[in-house]
């Protein structure tokens, strides 16, 4: 009985740990950060390099609306694919902590059941 007990003492203390964890999660879960201020930034200096001799190459500026709005479109896509993960994330999370709480169901109406002699 006492080993029941501590079992069921620590998957309380678990569930109430995973409860605690998932709020915490969802304020955790950060906007993608916007790019540096100054796009002089040495950080970004390769890939500006890259953009500005493909837009000088590009002189059209058909072409370049053309790759704008493949660039507009594509941010779109991924705006939808990182909603769709979170809302995959929160439905993960609210599984874990529901079948942790059906495990402490089932271990409560275990000890009130009689035991067999």
């Amino acid at each position: 009985m006492a080993d029941f007990q501590e079992q069921l003492q620590r998957l309380q203390e678990q569930l109430q740990r995973a409860q605690a964890r998932a709020n915490e999660l969802s304020s955790l879960i950060p906007e993608p950060p916007p790019p540096p201020a100054a796009p002089e930034a040495p950080e970004w200096a390769d890939e500006r390099a890259q953009i500005e001799a493909r837009v000088r190459r590009e002189t059209s500026v058909a072409q370049l609306q053309v790759q704008l709005i493949e660039a507009l479109l594509e941010n779109k896509r991924l705006r939808r694919a990182l909603e769709e993960e979170r809302q995959n994330h929160a439905r993960t999370r609210e599984g874990l902590i529901t079948a942790l709480g059906d495990a402490l169901d089932t271990l409560k109406q275990r000890r009130r059941s009689p035991k067999p002699p």
